[in-house]
């Protein structure tokens, strides 16, 4: 375990956090703040494997982090819906859907997102 790699990975996610918040506090675009979420959630998942030990893949699918996370973490299993539907959005934040994100569908992203981030710090 690299504990210098481990921080910069929550620095990273905590700059996305900070940036999610503060987007939603100013009610800005709704696709940016779970594209800043998903980020959060991904730097969170890579920082807790190398935790437990994992060689990190570059991966963006939250739910394949999460199934290797699950092996050392069994507790994350607590999260798996949250983590599953802010999942759902990388399409959309990737490429063009067509598909419009509302900000308050956002705003409630985030807050789902803050049981994940709440259980991944406890286990940081």
């Amino acid at each position: 375990m690299n504990e210098t790699d481990i921080k910069e990975w929550l620095t990273l996610a905590n700059h996305d956090i900070d940036t999610a918040e503060l987007l939603v506090k100013k009610q800005g675009h709704a696709d940016m703040i779970i594209y800043h979420i998903h980020q959060a959630t991904e730097k969170l998942f890579k920082a807790l494997l190398l935790k437990a030990g994992k060689t990190l893949e570059k991966t963006h699918f939250l739910d394949k982090l999460l199934a290797q996370l699950i092996v050392a973490y069994p507790v994350l299993e607590g999260i798996k819906d949250e983590v599953l539907e802010i999942n759902l959005y990388l399409p959309k934040l990737r490429y063009p859907s067509g598909d419009k994100i509302e900000f308050k569908e956002a705003a409630v992203i985030l807050e789902k997102f803050g049981k994940v981030r709440k259980l991944i710090y406890k286990l940081i």
